[in-house]
């Protein structure tokens, strides 16, 4: 099916074996070791969900090569893994086979898939009170995106419990005008707004 907007022809979804693919070697998106071992991490818990993008034609990743790292590095440790629950076979992901129109419809895809997720990161105090509501519930919880840690200090609750010690003040600068240079105290510059 050709999408009228782009012209890209969408072959639909397949499974392949991550060996047969190949990666776009200008990905500027980085996966270090770390996290690969995460995203390798997550396919063990919740198995290849998200497919990865592939230029039909030549057999070339557009999208998701972190999760294609992941599922080289699981197969390396188990040839015959299932990467995914409804795979038809093991050691198979999947694929979302598609013909770009160029090089350049490749490459602004590619850069608009991964800049997308970076420019709307999540709310850490909304991901902090799912976290609370899941322990509360006496779920295990354990994202291998978050460190133990991080978990951790997001399932404590934030206090705001006064203290008894007042802040200390010593050393506070003093604010001066910027015209004359004399000293004004706070009181004084908010009555001046």
């Amino acid at each position: 099916m050709i999408d009228r907007l782009s012209g890209i022809n969408n072959q639909g979804l397949c499974w392949k074996h991550p060996a047969d693919l190949s990666e776009w070697s200008r990905n500027p998106k980085q996966h270090d070791a770390g996290n690969v071992e995460a995203l390798a991490r997550s396919l063990r818990r919740y198995g290849f969900v998200a497919p990865v993008v592939v230029w039909g034609s030549r057999r070339q990743i557009v999208a998701g090569h972190g999760r294609h790292r992941a599922a080289m590095h699981l197969l390396k440790l188990d040839p015959g893994m299932l990467l995914a629950s409804d795979a038809p076979g093991p050691a198979l992901i999947p694929v979302r086979v598609v013909e770009f129109a160029s090089d350049a419809e490749a490459d602004m895809y590619a850069i608009e898939d991964n800049r997308a997720t970076e420019a709307n990161p999540m709310d850490p105090a909304a991901v902090a009170e799912i976290l609370r509501g899941l322990d509360a519930a006496g779920v295990d919880i354990e994202i291998p995106a978050y460190s133990d840690a991080e978990i951790a200090g997001m399932l404590t609750e934030p206090s705001f419990e006064p203290t008894d010690t007042a802040p200390d003040l010593s050393e506070v600068k003093p604010y001066h005008c910027p015209h004359c240079r004399a000293p004004i105290t706070i009181k004084e510059l908010k009555d001046s707004m």
